[in-house]
This record gives structure tokens, sequence and C-alpha cells, in this order.
């Protein structure tokens, strides 16, 4: 009987040592999975913010905002809502409420008083209060001189700078020009202060602007 109980207990023996143990090679197997117990460090942003150029300041029709060149000088002369000017034979002053709604007065070498005023049907005159139908041809020179751009083409290609001179107290960027068409040569005085024309000479005429 002691025989027997010492065989059953090596039988048994023996099956525990050929038990297989679990594989860490088996594809059902992962490795195990590393975790950390600090949190990753958030990335960097860029905190600068984005700075959008402006550019010059803008001419309006109650301020001109120009740099002194002839380019910006015309702009301010084609949207300003007023100016006054003298002429060889005319003084007065335009106005303009909006473009294309222009009024012009002034009084003429000879005493008469002028005004005229833009309308649908065209430009409607007035001499000393009372509509004129047949008008001289200094209105039509005023009205042109005063209310448009008359910007020709130049022999030169474009506006050459002349130099920098004071007119009027006011220091000045000097354009020259010669009118391809007509030959005629062209001075235009432009302030360093707002860029506004303040003097045109045009041939024999000269356009003061105050």
């Amino acid at each position: 009987m002691k025989r027997l109980i010492v065989l059953i207990a090596l039988v048994g023996a023996a099956c525990r040592r050929e038990e297989p143990q679990p594989s860490t090679n088996l594809p059902n197997n992962p490795p195990p999975v590393r975790t950390s117990s600090t949190a990753a460090a958030p990335m960097a942003t860029n905190a600068t913010p984005v700075v959008t150029h402006t550019g010059p300041n803008r001419s309006t029709p109650q301020k001109c905002a120009g740099d002194g060149s002839y380019e910006q000088a015309l702009d301010c002369f084609r949207m300003t809502s007023g100016f006054h000017f003298t002429l060889p034979d005319a003084k007065g002053e335009m106005t303009r409420a909006t473009p294309g709604m222009e009024r012009v007065s002034f009084k003429a070498s000879d005493g008469a008083h002028w005004i005229g005023e833009a309308k649908k049907t065209g430009v409607v005159w007035s001499r000393d209060g009372k509509h004129e139908l047949s008008t001289p041809d200094i209105t039509n020179r005023v009205w042109q001189r005063t209310t448009m751009v008359l910007d020709p083409q130049k022999k030169e290609g474009t506006a050459q700078l002349a130099g920098v001179e004071t007119i009027g107290g006011e220091p000045c960027n000097h354009y020259h020009f010669t009118n391809a068409n007509s030959g005629e040569a062209n001075d235009v005085w432009v302030s360093t202060k707002d860029g506004r024309i303040v003097k045109w000479t045009a041939g024999s005429s000269t356009l003061e602007l105050h």
C-alpha cells in the first residue's frame, strides 16, 4: 500500500513539470504597453498678432492728403469739395457737392458776376443774377480750368520734377511738361504739406488755387 501511494505521488509531480507555460512570443499575446504618468507638453503657438498694413492716408473731398506727387495732386483736384481761384481774367470759387455737381461763381475782369451750375441738361449760367442762354468764351474757359483735370498727353511721357520752390510761403514740388498736342509748356506746383495743386501755368494762362 505504501508503494502504491509513492507511485501516485511521483506521477503527479511529473505531470506538473510537463504542463506548458504561456509563451510571450505568441501572436495573440501583444507586448505590454508602456504608459507615462507625465502629460505631453502642449505645442508652442505663435502669439504674435497679425498686423494689417493700412497704407498712406487717402484724400477726401474736404481734405487733400497727397504725398507731393503730380499723380496724387490730380486725384485731390478731381474730388475736392471746393477752392478759391484766380485766373488772368477771373476770380472766384468752385464748389462741388458731388462729382458732376459743380458750381462756379466768379467775377470777370469787366465786373460781371457769373454763376455756372451743372444740371442734368448741362451747365446753366447766370450773369448778375439773370439767366443767360448765350455766354461768352470766358465762361467755358473758367469752367474747364476749375472743374476738370486737363491732363494732356506729354511730350516727355510724364510730368518731370523740376525742383522744389516756395509759392506764397508754402514749399512746393515744381513739375514741368510739354503738351504733346499743342506744344504748350505746363508748369504745376504741388504742395509738399498736403499734396494739393497750388498753381498751374499752361501757356500764358495761370490758375492759382487758395
